[in-house]
Formats: C-alpha cells, structure tokens, sequence
C-alpha cells in the first residue's frame, strides 16, 4: 500500500513537472514569435517592396510652428551623437532651411533627454555650419565634453567649442577640427575655408590662397584636445606631387577633404579633390600619425568607415578594401546599387551592417545587413518631402548608439522639414536571421 502511494505520488509529480514544462515552451515560441522584422535576400527586394514590418520611428525633435519653425538634426554620420549611457541624444537646431548659409546664421546647439519626454536642453550656438556635415558636433571620446565647430567672437577665423557635460564649464581651443581620435586625445584639421562641393562649404572665413590651385601653406593638422597645440602632417603642395607626378593640370583648385583616424590612431584617411567638371578628381591617402609615411588608398572615395587599422569599408562598393597601398577593392559583401552611409555597430553586434541611401525614386531607405546570412533587414522606407538632391537635401546619414541598440536619422518624411528620429533595433540584434 505504502508503494502504491508512492507510486501515485512519483506519477502526480512527474505529471505536474511534465504540464510546468510544457507550458514553458510556448511561452519561449511566444517570445519568439513576437519579434516582427522582415529580410530580404537582395538589394532589389529590399529597395522596391513596400510591404515590409518596418520598424517603428519616434521623432526626439520639435518641429515648432508653421510661424516659428524649428529645423533640428545631427547632419552626418560616424561620430558619437549618443553619450555612454544611451539616455543623451545631441542636436542642433535651425529656422530656416532651403537657401545658402550665410555667416550671420545662428545654430542652437544642445541635447535630448531621452528619459525624461525628450527634454531639450541648449547649451551653444554656432554660426560655422554646413547643410552637409553641419558642425561636427560630438561627444568627445574618454570624456564628458561635448564639442562643435563655430566661428570666434569677432568672426575672424574658425574654433572649436567645449561644453563640460559634467561641470558645466567651457573652454574653446584656436581651430576647427574634423575627426577626434578614438582615445579623445587628437583631432585632426585642414583648411575649412578652401572647401566648395555639394554643400560642405563654410561661410565666413575667406580662403587666403584662393588664386593658387596648391600651396605648402595648406596643411593637414593634429591638434592636442587638452592643450591646443597644433602640429602640421603633410601639405596640399606634398600630396599634389604624389597625386600628379607629371603635374596638376587641372582647372581648379585642390583641397583636402575629410580625415578619419583608424581605431589605434596610429594612420588616417584623407580625401584630395578638386571641383573640375566632368575630369573631377578624388583620390584618397592614408598618412600615418606623424605624418612621415603617405600612401596611395583608392580612388573615387566616398562614404566609409574603419573596420580595424588596416581594412576599411566603402559605402560606394560596399566593399572592404586594404590599407596596403594597393587600391584594390575586394568582392562587394552584396550587390548594392548604391552609394550608402555605412556604420558597423559596436560589439557585440558587429556581425551587423547600419547603411542608408540617396532619394531612390523618391524614397530614402534605412536598413540593416546582417553579414553572416548575408540578409537585409528593411528598418523603413521614408518618402522624402525635402529637397530630392543638391546641396539642401537632407541624407538620413544614420547613427548609432553607443550600445549598438539605438538608430538616429534626420528626415523629412513627415513634411515637417529637417526632423530628429530614433529607431530601437534592440529586438532584432537580440533575435538575429538563422
């Protein structure tokens, strides 16, 4: 009898065990299935279906009124919009939009608060600001400064501006920088005022070499972020005899356009271009921290970013390509029949693609490509209402955050000019394509 009732007790057991268990599992295939993304196994599907889930974007911005409006973004790409927490979103803020920029124009700088009803909070302004790359604004690696690009007080020449996010202190240092080095410790900076293309141009400060098409006196510069202190690289004059070995017979003047450190710091690329028309040239360099060792990169440069210090990846070819002196471009990691903004987000999602595109008949595409099953996940498809190009589009120019888990754009899509959007990606990187 006493087995009996053990027996029953063993079966009662194992049968309450047995309905615990069979209800864990459709609680793991609920979760499962909740998470609602698309893919797409070509850039064709991805750029001409419009029946995707896409994912849910959140404007961060005021658009104001139809009397005062207000014009708010980050401009560009490849820079910390996001401090370390992820709760702090930078932006800045304009009144007007389609025209050209003019050296009176005032930018109001500041940042979101994510966790508490995006509350803005203005801590600068800017007149040194472009439709293209805005003012370089960003967080400062290793630190709590925030920094931009502005004109002095009696606009006279380029500087750059310091808020302590911290102590709420500021200081400035005597010139305008381009990238920051991934430790905070260097900026790197070139002649601001030479620049003409597409809407990268910096009203204000006139070229002093405007009738010389190059000059020794244009440098390429690294700027201690602490001190200030500047110490020249290479000269436009240097690299147009590398670049022309035969000599610049072109019709305009060369610049330098764009620097980006690689993630050690140790090397950088830069851009030599000039404005002729249709023979246009652009070529990139990579020139090392001291400035001593100039190669060759590649030509027609575009969009890119640094894998590590030696591969980088191209948004025109979605391709890597060496840092080896050779130009060579390796096989596309997929047909993309774009040029797009490409980020790699941080660890642990690295095996993930951030990219954006130009208007496509009509609609801006922001999307994810996850490398190990070679899939693009459509994060949206957003009509563009702004202007379709030239230099007072507005390029999604996507962003993430420090975690990896957050996207910023600037759209138009909803009419309302130059808006500041955010995406969570957090389901999707968290349930990855099989």
């Amino acid at each position: 009898m006493n087995v009996n009732r053990r027996y029953v007790s063993c079966l009662i057991l194992f049968f309450i065990a047995f309905v615990l268990g069979c209800d864990s599992v459709p609680k793991k295939s609920t979760i499962s299935k909740s998470v609602h993304y698309s893919t797409a196994k070509s850039w064709k599907e991805l750029v001409e279906r419009d029946d995707f889930h896409f994912s849910e974007l959140k404007r961060i911005s005021d658009p104001g009124s139809k009397e005062n409006p207000a014009y708010t973004g980050f401009w560009f790409y490849d820079e910390f919009q996001f401090d370390p927490t992820d709760r702090y979103m930078l932006g800045m803020k304009v009144d007007f939009t389609n025209r050209e920029v003019q050296a009176d124009d005032i930018a109001d700088i500041g940042y979101f608060d994510l966790q508490n009803n995006n509350k803005w909070t203005k801590i600068g302004k800017t007149s040194a600001w472009n439709w293209q790359q805005g003012c370089r604004l960003q967080w400062r690696p290793n630190s709590d400064e925030i920094i931009w690009n502005d004109h002095n007080d009696d606009q006279t020449q380029f500087v750059c501006r310091f808020f302590n996010f911290k102590t709420q202190t500021y200081r400035t240092l005597p010139r305008m920088i381009y990238d920051i080095s991934a430790d905070g410790k260097y900026a790197l900076l070139h002649d601001f005022s030479r620049m003409k293309h597409a809407g990268t141009s910096y009203t204000g400060v006139p070229d002093p070499y405007e009738s010389l098409k190059y000059t020794s006196k244009i440098a390429i510069e690294k700027m201690d972020m602490e001190t200030g202190t500047i110490q020249k690289l290479v000269n436009l004059e240097e690299l147009t005899h590398l670049a022309f070995p035969n000599g610049y017979k072109g019709n305009t003047n060369l610049y330098f356009f764009r620097e980006g450190w690689n993630p050690s710091g140790t090397r950088f690329i830069t851009f030599l271009r000039n404005m002729d028309s249709p023979d246009r040239h652009i070529s990139a360099w990579s020139i090392s921290d001291d400035g001593n060792d100039i190669r060759y990169f590649y030509n027609n440069p575009s969009h890119h970013v640094w894998i590590n210090d030696s591969i980088l990846f191209e948004g025109r070819y979605f391709a890597k390509i060496h840092d080896n002196g050779s130009g060579k471009i390796e096989i596309p990691l997929a047909k993309v029949d774009a040029n797009i903004d490409p980020t790699f987000l941080p660890e642990p999602y690295q095996d993930w693609i951030l990219g954006d595109t130009y208007v496509l008949d009509g609609f801006q595409h922001l999307f994810l490509f996850h490398q190990p099953s070679k899939l693009f996940v459509p994060l949206a498809r957003l009509s563009n209402t702004g202007s379709p190009g030239g230099i007072f589009r507005v390029d999604l120019h996507a962003r993430s955050s420090r975690s990896g888990r957050l996207i910023s754009i600037d759209s138009t899509h909803e009419g309302l000019g130059r808006q500041l959007y955010m995406v969570d990606i957090g389901h999707i990187l968290d349930n990855p394509p099989q």
